[in-house]
């Protein structure tokens, strides 16, 4: 018995030796005539993990910020979070704040992060409410997350912080274009990874991973592979799975409702990516995105304007701007070239566009108008049946051109807001939360151990776009308004309870929604015109 064993398990040690000679055969031959697959990863998982100075890999999040960084920007600790070191065991009698988030509660943007709310609450709370002996707060917001990583984070490091309220800033990051697979599927891979990691060591597995993954060469035309990072139907399911683990854990969930600016012009903000490459020299970007913002298309920018709104910029400001196509023609040579070019081609829409933005930098409104339109039309036209979010925001830059050139038009300005909404709505690729991930935060308002902070009324009612370095991040003062606003309804709250007992009961951030006043309505206007 013993010896018909010892010879089956020889026997199956040969096989699979065979097998595995056989396997790594064929991979070689798969690799010499290796088809371009679409199966890419995020290109910002790539950017985030290998290319940005402040971060590195992560195992769990895809990335992380680096442990321990000093420079004139940004501090860390041992932990990676923002800010100095800080014990896991909380003080009695203390109330820990833990704010999770993107960029934006880092104060990217700023001279300094020491300008960003987290640290202005850090510096005003303890002598603003005086009911606690000590009130921490614990940055582990993370540049580029979504609420699936901060989902992931709060699941495996969050509650071990013990915090007693948390401060939620995100989707800005959710609402974009990365690739072809979503945050969710690039995070439950990495729930493998130990496995896969020595499973990869054979020829065997790696042989199945390539008969088994579409291989389909990647169509041009067609673009809806790509797919948004955090659907809205994700976004919402995060929130409520974050909602739920605050209140199994009698932790107040604060969420904080990011403003964003109108007037950023739509789908350009990726496009200085398209040349970077990973460490294999290979480019980052997936195929149809590079077509997309590749496009000699011009836009309605006009620098003056620019810098009136969003200031001088930082260096990624400067670099958007200058990243939009110039053809370098005076404005009536370029009216006879585009002219001439589209009595060749009269449905090309791109042309179109161009003569329309040579128009409105001739300060002609109307001819503008008329042939902006047309182009939209022209696209609209060839891509109406497809509403993937690589081709709405392939269209929403003809949106925009029409906003910025009606409002040019003073008597046309409400008409023109209309336009950019809907160009924002539709633009994925660039970093700015949509309206159906406002409506996700909304939907979670009457849950008992939640509060919302409606920071786009705040911000329309003190300016909006001079409350904006860039396409998403506030300005110092738009970032005191944040702090200002959380902690006048934190003392509020506490006030009304006495004495206090730290429960989501008396914790209480009221999120009063304001009305819109009728000049800045734009938001509430149900009409959104995608193509």
């Amino acid at each position: 018995m013993v010896k018909k064993v010892f010879f089956s398990f020889v026997i199956f040690m040969i096989f699979l030796t065979l097998l595995e000679a056989g396997a790594r055969f064929f991979e070689s031959y798969i690799i010499s005539h290796k088809i371009e697959g679409s199966s890419e990863d995020g290109w910002q998982t790539k950017y985030f993990s290998s290319l940005f100075k402040w971060h590195e890999p992560d195992p769990d999040l895809l990335w992380r910020i680096k442990a321990n960084m000093s420079n004139p920007f940004i501090e860390t600790n041992s932990r990676h979070f923002i800010g100095e070191e800080f014990n896991i065991e909380k003080n009695a009698g203390s109330l820990r704040i833990l704010v999770l988030g993107d960029s934006s509660p880092i104060g990217l943007g700023l001279k300094s992060y020491k300008f960003s709310f987290p640290e202005l609450l850090r510096g005003s709370l303890n002598s603003t409410i005086s009911d606690f002996t000590n009130m921490e707060i614990i940055n582990a917001s993370v540049i580029g997350f979504t609420s699936e990583q901060i989902k992931r984070f709060l699941e495996l490091k969050g509650w071990k912080l013990q915090p007693d309220v948390i401060l939620l800033y995100c989707g800005n990051n959710d609402a974009s274009i990365s690739g072809t697979v979503t945050d969710r599927q690039l995070l439950n891979e990495q729930k493998f990874r130990i496995i896969r990691k020595y499973l990869y060591k054979t020829a065997i597995y790696r042989l199945l991973v390539n008969l088994l993954t579409d291989k389909e060469k990647f169509d041009e035309t067609k673009a809806n592979k790509l797919k948004v990072r955090v659907s809205p139907s994700e976004f919402s399911e995060n929130l409520a799975e974050i909602a739920d683990q605050c209140n199994s854990n009698n932790c107040l969930l604060v969420i904080l409702k990011p403003p964003v600016p109108l007037l950023w012009p739509a789908g350009l903000q990726f496009k200085q990516f398209i040349k970077s490459f990973d460490s294999d020299g290979q480019l980052i970007m997936p195929k149809q995105m590079q077509i997309i913002l590749g496009r000699k298309l011009k836009y309605c920018l006009d620098i003056e304007r620019f810098r009136k709104l969003y200031g001088i910029g930082d260096k990624f400001t400067k670099r958007v701007y200058l990243s939009t196509y110039n053809d370098g023609m005076t404005t009536d040579r370029a009216i006879d070239h585009y002219s001439e070019l589209l009595s060749f081609h009269p449905d090309d829409a791109v042309i179109c566009n161009n003569l329309g933005v040579t128009y409105w930098e001739a300060g002609s409104y109307e001819l503008a108008d008329k042939n902006l339109k047309m182009a939209r039309q022209l696209f609209s036209k060839t891509n109406r049946e497809n509403t993937s979010p690589a081709i709405l925001s392939a269209g929403c830059a003809f949106l925009y051109n029409i906003g910025i050139n009606l409002i040019s038009n003073n008597s046309s300005s409400q008409e023109g807001l209309i336009y950019l909404d809907s160009a924002l709505q539709s633009d994925f690729l660039s970093l700015r939360i949509k309206k159906q991930y406002w409506e996700a935060i909304d939907d979670l308002a009457s849950q008992k151990n939640v509060r919302i902070v409606d920071l786009p009324s705040l911000f329309r009612e003190n300016g909006n776009e001079q409350l904006f370095v860039d396409h998403c991040h506030p300005t110092a003062v738009g970032h005191k308004l944040i702090a200002k606003e959380i902690i006048s309804k934190l003392k509020e709250a506490l006030e009304k309870s006495k004495p206090i007992t730290l429960t989501p009961k008396t914790l209480i951030i009221a999120g009063r929604f304001q009305t819109f006043k009728e000049s800045n309505s734009y938001y509430s206007k149900q009409t959104f015109l995608m193509y």
